[in-house]
């Protein structure tokens, strides 16, 4: 058992952080001894496997029901899954078999028949197929749970409790959370799976270590960090009260305090606006506050509609989705980026192909491209959901004007058939591109020309400048949005939509960056869209800023030679308005 401090690096699952005290849950697989039943007592083994049943298909309900008010959408059918599992007769038919022809305990019986169907699914390299093995078997523990009399709902939370175990299904995020658990440390979960869609739409922090759960003692203190993936065992009064400072500035109450911005967009000290939008993913707890304030969706990632089952949903599914989204935020406006998938994030029989290097090969436009057909279908879909004309349709990754051409194609062929359907759509509909990859930054010019609106992802603008996998530790240090390479490109492809009138976004996580706003401000963008989480201590700098100063600060650093020049020079500027405040608070 871990009984210093000690830092676990794991993997980011669902960011925020929180502080608290372990509840170490070891791994739920309920064992029943093998009984010889006798055969007056055959017909009582099948009625409390039915009663089992029943009160598993009751919970799930009841969590669809639950899922469908916090969450909504595709997330939520994840328990219509479970239940058809549940209610799976040809199953039950078979247990019930066995337990007649074997005379054995339903406990026994159900639970090594579920052990057979699953054990190929788990082995399987198809995430589909693990995926539902990971369903039938939280299935299978209410079910057992029920039979064997132990019911982990009955468990009960002192608050700001964090969770520990090997994997938490779905079911127990939903119903660990109405019993006030604050976080999860897992051994087991990857990120698009199930559990973890569920915690990113509740807004839990989750981070996965593998087998760190059998190291760590009941009510130790924890914190967890699921921005970065890291969890502090047993931490010191000083990394305690560090991380209550850096859980004020980005958990939920960085959300509802947007509700006390008065100025929005925000103004300089100047007078001059600096528009600022939102990063979503998921239906949530943001949707309110953003849309009472009228923030825009600068990106609404739509890849967790075929995350949720791993399968791309149908036209009438997305648009309904897409549609309540577009009401949602009538005052504003919401910007669709497209399926952006890639290689780790596709199942085996959907034609993807076994890559060397995923990293620069068969994602983001370039899939949807070859599947033109799923392409347009979404397309379809959110052009429908475009008739209040606050809807726009973002291009992942776009590397040239060709893709970008063939893009629009597809859209007009979309658009066609609508029109010929009789279905309504905002005929003036914008379509964008990201700015990812070196050749469109220095081909931004011909892109700005054909395109209606410029999004600029600096994550992975940034990864592809300096050839440094933004999750790799090893490189780590060399992966910063500063290198004055990644700023150069961000300012010609600034420069290129402003000669050709056309708006410019940052959509990265540079947009949310505190030490980064005034280089943006200097650079005049339309839009600064960045985790909803930040929205609150941007605004709130941006009316220390004096945006001629911020121009005369990004010529400055555009200048630099170094990472380590434009560091100082931002942080010579920083300790310049920290001087300021200082003077003006005396007064």
């Amino acid at each position: 058992m871990i009984t210093r401090r000690t830092v676990i690096k794991g993997t980011p699952i669902s960011g925020g952080i929180v502080l608290g005290h372990a509840r170490v849950i070891l791994p739920g697989d309920v064992e029943f001894a093998e009984i010889v039943v006798p055969a007056s007592r055959v017909a009582d083994e099948i009625a409390a496997l039915e009663d089992a049943v029943r009160l598993t298909k009751d919970e799930i309900r009841e969590l669809l029901h639950s899922a469908g008010k916090k969450i909504g959408g595709p997330v939520a059918r994840i328990f219509d899954a479970q239940l058809l599992i549940a209610d799976d007769e040809q199953f039950l038919n078979q247990v019930k078999m066995q337990i007649r022809s074997q005379r054995r305990n339903a406990g026994y019986v159900y639970n090594a028949l579920v052990k057979d169907a699953t054990a190929p699914l788990k082995s399987s390299p198809d995430p589909y197929m693990r995926q539902m093995a990971t369903d039938i078997e939280a299935v299978a523990q209410r079910v057992l749970s029920h039979l064997s009399g132990h019911d982990k709902c009955d468990l009960k939370f002192p608050p700001n409790t964090v969770l520990v175990g090997k994997l938490f299904t779905p079911g127990d995020i939903l119903s660990y959370r109405q019993r006030k658990a604050v976080g999860f440390l897992v051994g087991e979960g990857g990120a698009n799976s199930h559990m973890a869609l569920i915690s990113r739409a509740l807004r839990l922090p989750v981070v996965t270590a593998r087998d760190a759960y059998f190291e760590i003692a009941n009510d130790s203190l924890l914190i967890v960090d699921g921005t970065n993936g890291e969890v502090i065992v047993n931490p010191t009064d000083e990394d305690w009260s560090e991380y209550q400072k850096r859980r004020k500035r980005q958990g939920p109450a960085a959300i509802t305090r947007i509700r006390k911005l008065t100025q929005i967009p925000p103004l300089t000290t100047d007078g001059k606006e600096v528009p600022v939008g939102a990063n979503l993913t998921l239906r949530g707890p943001a949707d309110d506050v953003l849309s009472e304030q009228r923030i825009p969706v600068g990106l609404y990632r739509t890849e967790f509609l075929y995350l949720a089952n791993y399968d791309f949903p149908d036209e009438e599914t997305q648009y309904q989705y897409y549609h309540q989204i577009a009401e949602k935020y009538a005052n504003s406006y919401v910007i669709f980026r497209v399926f952006d998938l890639g290689h780790d994030k596709l199942v085996v029989d959907s034609g993807w192909p076994q890559e060397d290097n995923p990293a620069l090969g068969w994602r983001g436009m370039r899939v949807m491209l070859e599947l033109n057909q799923i392409f347009k279908t979404q397309v379809r879909a959110i052009l429908r959901a475009s008739t209040l004309k606050n809807v726009k349709i973002l291009l992942p990754m776009i590397t040239d004007v060709a893709e970008l051409e063939q893009a629009r194609k597809l859209i007009s062929q979309a658009k066609f058939k609508l029109r010929k359907q009789g279905m309504p759509f905002d005929e003036d509909i914008e379509i964008g591109v990201m700015i990812e990859v070196p050749s469109a930054a220095m081909t931004a010019d011909l892109l700005t020309r054909k395109a209606d609106f410029i999004s600029i992802g600096t994550n992975d603008l940034t990864q592809y400048t300096l050839a440094a996998d933004r999750t790799n530790n090893r490189v780590s240090s060399r992966y910063s949005a500063f290198h004055p390479s990644v700023l150069k490109l961000i300012k010609m492809t600034v420069d290129a939509a402003r000669k050709n009138s056309k708006s410019v976004t940052v959509c990265g996580e540079l947009a949310g960056d505190l030490f980064a706003l005034p280089l943006f401000i200097g650079l005049d963008l339309d839009l600064l869209s960045m985790n909803p989480a930040r929205i609150f201590d941007i605004c709130r700098l941006v009316r220390k800023v004096d945006s001629s100063a911020a121009r005369h600060l990004l010529g400055s650093v555009l200048a630099s030679e170094s990472q380590q020049q434009v560091v100082h020079k931002l942080q010579s500027y920083k300790n310049e308005l920290d001087k300021i405040k200082a003077i003006r608070k005396r007064k």
